[in-house]
């Protein structure tokens, strides 16, 4: 009941947990770095695997970590632990890996290191670096560390300057790889044990390994001591001596002679970036397991015959980047198993006849090579591959031999012309390339009648001059690359090849011709619908004219009220016209024209008048008698329904009229007043008398 009651309150707690971590699906696997944690959060269960806590705040060691039994992982980097619990790891039987590394570890004595890592009897992976341990000695009488499962140990970057005391290695019973990189240490020494195989000491201050110093390393099989700019090897006569050493790497230091005759079973050596000059003969001649060799980036300016004498089972050979003007012939003749050899970045002025019956693959790229023999290739039956490429060849000789011969780079020379024997003795050939040379004319098909696997050719960078009428050159030279297993074709793919494009042409010109016509009948639409809107626009604007002349019409005054009627005298002296003229409102009755007979001249009050006198009933049949409200005496007013209305406003406004109204206002008053004007002085105009029908004198006569 206690064990469920247990898990189940875990399990409640883990959730907790997992809303500040990140968890896996199973709960395994607990990421709680960059949290910006001061302890180890609650909730975590038991059977988590891999816990990872780096780049908090945590200063002191978690003590809840210890019911964490199924941890197989524990990262604590990046806090500022400065000292570990004697029981920090108690109950942790199943912990392999444990990373302590970027805290602020300053003595050995703040880790307990005799008994903090008993209890993780299955602890392998020890990661101390980036702490400042300063030292790498042991306690007194006590060891620096005590663990029998421990079996990397990593101390980089500790600011370890000696090691001295009695071995730091003898508590670690099964310790199997030791860094020390990136320390600025001095000398190795008072290494001891029996178990480890790999010492990386890369990037330290080391300037000088005793010839014993690996004699208390017997399994010491890998060794990496590069980066050490001062380091020297001992001199022939304390020749640093292990038997079981397969790996070693001194690269980038100091070294100005490899001396690897202590190094009976080494299998891969490298020695490049280095300052040795010259290799003598039987140089390696203890190293007789030796595959790998790399000793490119040097000074070495000659080689001899028997220098690489006793490497049988050398496999790959790097000569590369160093001032080497001569190579014997028989120099790789006794490599039996060598395959591959860069020579590039040398001094050689020509290809040598060289020697080796296992050879496949050869660098020879930017050594100024000016010369290829004939039978420079004679000697290399295996050979596969050869790079000639970045040198100064001018030509290639005729008829080079070669029955392995696959891949031939000639780039980047100055090679302008070959001719039908060049490959003839290439038979294999499957790849060729002369980018960057200086050919100008096509090369024939006949060139390669005999290489049958020719597959590609590389012709880029060169300066063609196509000539497409003639039938005997290649028309993909004039492009970057040929292959002629792919070019090759025949009649009939030609006649088919031509239907295609006829057929495809014809395609093209009717998608092109529907297209235009669809286009044009779009245009056709765009124009009627456009000429549509103009049209329209246009009645609009005719419509909106004509009722702006209508408006306009009908608020136009009449011209003949903006100018004023004539005076009395001004009609008299006005010539008398030949013949009546209609009323515009009146019908042409003869009784009308008759009557617009009379002069227009005349004034109301002399029609009145002129009626009087001739007894013309006629004019006052339309006369009617109103009475005036004040003495109910009956007034005239003449209304004249036969006359238009233009005639009776001008007889309203005549001088007669004026007087009639003024008379009959004085009247109304009781008073009369008669005035008579009469001009005796001014001459009368002769006027051209106007007659009516009937025979009786009228004013204008007098």
């Amino acid at each position: 009941m206690i064990t469920e009651a247990e898990i189940f309150d875990f399990g409640d707690h883990t959730s907790e947990a997992c809303y500040v971590c990140s968890c896996s699906s199973d709960v395994t696997n607990v990421d709680c770095s960059r949290r910006g944690l001061t302890s180890l959060p609650n909730g975590i269960d038991s059977k988590v695997m891999k816990l990872n806590i780096s780049n908090n705040e945590i200063s002191s060691f978690p003590s809840n970590l210890s019911r964490l039994y199924n941890l197989v992982s524990l990262d604590l980097s990046g806090n500022h632990l400065s000292d570990l619990p004697i029981d920090a790891l108690q109950n942790l039987t199943a912990l392999e890996m444990l990373n302590l590394s970027k805290n602020s570890f300053e003595s050995w004595l703040s880790l307990n290191p005799n008994e903090v890592l008993k209890p993780a009897s299955s602890l392998k992976i020890l990661d101390l670096s980036q702490n400042k341990l300063k030292t790498l000695a042991n306690l007194g009488n006590l060891e620096l560390l005590i663990s029998t499962s421990l079996e990397t140990l990593i101390l980089e970057n500790c600011e370890i300057n000696s090691i001295h005391g009695r071995s730091p290695l003898s508590g670690l019973t099964d310790i199997k790889s030791l860094k020390l990189n990136n320390n600025p240490l001095l000398r190795i020494q008072n290494l001891i044990s029996p178990t480890l195989k790999s010492l990386y000491v890369s990037n330290c201050q080391l300037s000088y390994i005793s010839h014993n110093e690996f004699a208390f390393l017997p399994s010491l099989v890998y060794l990496k001591i590069s980066h050490n700019y001062r380091l020297q090897l001992a001199s022939t006569t304390d020749t640093i001596y292990s038997d079981s050493l397969r790996f070693l790497d001194i690269s980038y230091c100091n070294v100005f002679r490899p001396n690897l005759s202590g190094f009976p079973n080494l299998r891969k050596a490298i020695i490049k970036n280095n300052m040795i000059r010259f290799l003598k003969s039987n140089e390696f001649i203890n190293n007789s397991k030796l595959e790998y060799l790399d000793i490119a980036y040097n000074n070495i300016g000659t080689l001899k015959g028997d220098t690489f004498r006793g490497l049988g089972m050398l496999r790959y050979l790097d000569l590369s980047w160093n001032e080497i003007a001569d190579i014997p012939e028989e120099t790789f003749q006794e490599m039996k198993s060598l395959t591959q050899v860069k020579l590039a970045r040398n001094y050689l002025n020509k290809v040598g006849h060289f020697k080796s019956t296992s050879l496949s693959i050869l660098d020879m790229s930017a050594c100024e090579i000016s010369i290829i023999g004939k039978d420079s290739l004679e000697g290399l039956p295996s050979l596969v591959d050869i790079n000639l490429s970045r040198n100064v060849l001018s030509y290639i000789p005729d008829s080079i031999s070669s029955n392995t011969l696959k891949y031939l780079n000639l780039n980047f020379n100055r090679i302008s012309s070959i001719n039908n024997f060049t490959f003839f003795m290439l038979p294999r050939l499957v790849g060729l390339s002369v980018i960057g040379n200086r050919f100008t004319n096509i090369w024939s098909r006949t060139y390669f009648n005999s290489n049958p696997y020719l597959d590609r050719l590389d012709l880029g960078d060169n300066m063609w001059r196509c000539d497409c009428s003639d039938d005997n050159i290649w028309l993909e030279a004039c492009y970057l690359t040929w292959n002629p297993s792919e070019k090759v074709h025949s009649v009939d793919s030609l006649i088919w090849f031509i239907i295609v494009m006829i057929v495809g042409l014809s395609f093209c010109l009717v998608i092109v011709h529907l297209i235009k016509k669809s286009m044009n009948r779009r245009l056709a639409v765009i124009q009627a619908e456009r000429e549509r809107q103009a049209e329209e626009a246009r009645d609009r604007l005719r419509q909106l004219r004509m009722r702006a002349e209508q408006e306009a019409l009908a608020n136009t005054p009449d011209p003949r009220d903006l100018i004023a009627p004539p005076s009395y005298d001004e009609a008299l002296s006005m010539p008398k016209l030949n013949s009546s003229c209609l009323s515009l409102n009146e019908t042409g009755t003869g009784k009308t024209k008759r009557r617009r007979g009379r002069r227009k001249t005349k004034s109301s009050g002399d029609l009145l008048e002129e009626t009087e006198r001739n007894g013309d009933a006629r004019v006052f049949d339309d006369l009617q008698l109103d009475e005036t409200p004040n003495d109910n005496n009956k007034q005239r007013r003449r209304r004249n329904r036969r006359y238009g209305s233009h005639d009776i406003a001008e007889l309203d406004q005549s001088p007669g009229a004026r007087r009639r109204r003024m008379s009959e206002y004085d009247r109304l008053n009781g008073t009369v007043t008669v005035e008579v004007e009469a001009e005796v002085e001014r001459q009368l105009l002769p006027r051209n008398l106007r007659h009516s029908d009937e025979d009786q004198p009228r004013e204008s006569n007098l």
